[in-house]
């Protein structure tokens, strides 16, 4: 369907680039304003901005190194039964932050950083929410609500940059693509990025995360119910 409508054999992916720089496109400006003030203390040699950034580092390599290692794998769950039950799973550790929401607030430390690393690996398999599953071990391990969900952010930009990029190499050149579908997809990946990290932030910051879950056990048992 999705090659009718593009034009081109590698639709699919083409459009997985685009709607991947859309939702990175989102990041980077609702952030501009802290990433630049980050980038500009990193540069000035500040501490905690250095601190900073080596946590991201470190919350980014198991994440790339599982993509790169499992790609063939992990292509290969893509697949409506895993999807079914990836979403319940993801509900269940969304859902499972209710009981740490009045755990004592920690700072950010390599372990916890790796730790969060380590739950972004399985956002790799379909049905599982980057956001919901990082944020959730975040704030499961004390880390405060708006700094749990903006370093959630932040380590989705070198991903969702690396995996564009990948998906962009691996497709052939083509002369008959029809742009204006990829213009609109990326239009509306951006403003629904956007909205919903607004919408996140907001329900984070009363301590309402937890609800999140309820959306995807919705989904879940619409899966179950009505797709074989």
């Amino acid at each position: 369907m999705a090659q009718h409508i593009l034009g081109v054999d590698e639709a699919g992916v083409l459009l997985e680039v685009i709607l991947h720089m859309g939702t990175l496109a989102a990041i980077l400006v609702y952030f501009f304003d802290d990433l630049k003030q980050l980038l500009l203390e990193f540069i000035k040699g500040e501490k905690d901005a250095k601190n900073s950034v080596l946590f991201l580092i470190i919350a980014t390599l198991p994440a790339v190194c599982a993509g790169l290692v499992l790609q063939d794998t992990i292509e290969s769950t893509f697949t409506i039964a895993i999807v079914k039950w990836m979403f319940m799973i993801t509900g269940l550790v969304v859902g499972g932050t209710y009981f740490f929401k009045n755990r004592p607030n920690r700072e950010m430390v390599l372990m916890i950083a790796f730790c969060i690393g380590l739950a972004q690996t399985f956002a790799l398999l379909p049905g599982i929410s980057r956001s919901g599953i990082t944020i959730s071990v975040a704030l499961i391990m004390g880390i405060q609500h708006q700094k749990a969900a903006k370093f959630a952010f932040f380590m989705a930009i070198p991903v969702l940059f690396g995996a564009g990029l990948l998906q962009a190499i691996s497709i052939e050149p083509q002369s008959n693509i029809l742009y204006t579908p990829l213009i609109v997809g990326f239009i509306s990946s951006a403003v629904t990025g956007y909205l919903v990290i607004s919408w996140l932030l907001d329900v984070i910051s009363r301590g309402k995360f937890y609800l999140f879950s309820l959306y995807c056990f919705v989904v879940s048992f619409l899966a179950f119910t009505f797709i074989s």
